[in-house]
């Protein structure tokens, strides 16, 4: 992040206002909100000031991340795909829960419970190992939000496959959950959940 993005991330982070930081500083709050947009820059004794007023270091505060090596953007493409695998591969079990297996049984159609059970089995191996990849995320703040955030679009999926299989919905059903995934990969994730699905720039 730039100076101005540190500025007021930490800002934020310690529930300060534009006004109170101008006030601690001797300065207009236009002056405060130019640095936070990069319009302009505190001068040498007001960014002393300012990272002490935000608790951080002058060098803290200035820093601007070091581009990630080749290495580490290979982790990072791995870990997502992993996480995008796991996602696909949960709705997918999920979206065949839904749906019941029949058997013949002198010369009956009844419910196959024993397949229905592999299903089951496969579904929360599947639901572990996308709840594992959470802890890749290595600010505990940002990995609590994305515990909640997954738990509440694992309980949408979880209605929206017992409305297809109570309703009996098919295909419609199906599209439902499809729905789902797309704007929880595309959409809460990039946006809410710190991860690049759906980034054009992520490894960039």
């Amino acid at each position: 992040m730039s100076l101005a993005e540190n500025i007021r991330a930490r800002r934020q982070e310690l529930k300060l206002s534009q006004v109170y930081v101008a006030d601690r500083l001797g300065v207009s709050r236009q002056a405060v909100s130019k640095w936070e947009s990069g319009r302009s820059e505190p001068t040498a004794s007001n960014l002393v000031d300012l990272a002490e007023l935000l608790e951080i270091s002058v060098s803290d505060l200035v820093r601007t991340p070091s581009a990630p090596s080749a290495e580490e953007k290979s982790t990072l493409i791995l870990r997502t795909n992993l996480s995008l695998i796991a996602i696909i591969l949960q709705a997918g079990v999920l979206n065949s829960c839904a749906y019941v297996t029949y058997t013949m049984v002198d010369g009956e159609r009844v419910p196959d419970h024993g397949f229905m059970l592999i299903k089951l089995v496969l579904l929360l191996a599947c639901s572990v190992w996308m709840a594992s990849n959470l802890r890749y995320e290595k600010d505990l703040t940002q990995r609590r939000k994305n515990s909640r955030i997954e738990l509440i679009y694992c309980c949408v999926q979880a209605a929206a496959a017992l409305c297809t299989y109570h309703f009996g919905l098919g295909l419609l059903g199906s599209l439902l959950l499809f729905v789902v995934v797309c704007v929880y990969v595309l959409y809460v994730n990039p946006k809410y959940m710190n991860r690049p699905f759906g980034k054009k720039d992520a490894f960039q």
